[in-house]
């Protein structure tokens, strides 16, 4: 059956539509891309079309492939954050992932000062998180090797990086931007490597 197309009149009296397949009535899921979260994923995963659908809505496809690896964050080198001049991006909704750490940092300010928080999660998001922290508890990650250097990347999303003279980069979430387009000029085997990572 084809998609249907439902008009929305949103509060300001604007005119919007919203299209709605009825293929995933079931999972009372449409496939939108401007907020990707833990359980399109899990959609996507058992449901070929549903993934397709997504696909065709998401525009970058170096954040569709880390959404799909379960990876927190993406480099985008073509647009740089506006604010603080950062490569990467949030999977979720295409936002600055620096940006959105220190946003945190500043939650954790007003928590520590008996303020809610001003930014919140889904129950969703929040129990897959606590999965992926549990299994890299557990020692759980991927390992793979280009060339001369070593990846290891765990269910939080982070990037472990041994390079070819035994330094062991912890965390390249933490590497800004610059930094990685710099070790990709010296180190030409990154590119592949984040590239796998679904970094690319």
């Amino acid at each position: 059956s084809q998609p249907t197309r439902t008009s929305l009149k949103p509060h300001s009296g604007t005119q919007a539509t919203l299209t709605i397949d009825p293929r995933f009535a079931l999972y009372q899921q449409q496939p939108r891309a401007n907020k990707l979260d833990a359980r399109q994923r899990r959609i996507c995963h058992i449901d070929p079309a549903f993934l397709e659908a997504l696909g065709v809505r998401v525009n970058d496809p170096r954040r569709f492939a880390a959404f799909l690896a379960g990876m927190p964050s993406y480099v985008r080198l073509s647009a740089p954050c506006d604010r603080c001049g950062g490569f990467r991006r949030r999977t979720r909704d295409r936002s600055c992932y620096m940006c959105h750490l220190n946003r945190g940092q500043e939650n954790f300010e007003r928590m520590k000062a008996g303020l809610s928080p001003k930014v919140t999660q889904s129950r969703d998001g929040y129990l897959d998180m606590l999965d992926r922290q549990r299994r890299e508890r557990n020692d759980e990650f991927i390992t793979k090797e280009f060339g001369r250097i070593t990846l290891k990347r765990y269910p939080t999303g982070r990037l472990e990086v041994l390079y070819p003279d035994g330094y062991i980069e912890r965390d390249l979430n933490k590497v800004s931007g610059r930094d990685i387009w710099r070790l990709v000029e010296i180190l030409p085997e990154l590119k592949d490597a984040l590239a796998w990572a679904g970094w690319f």
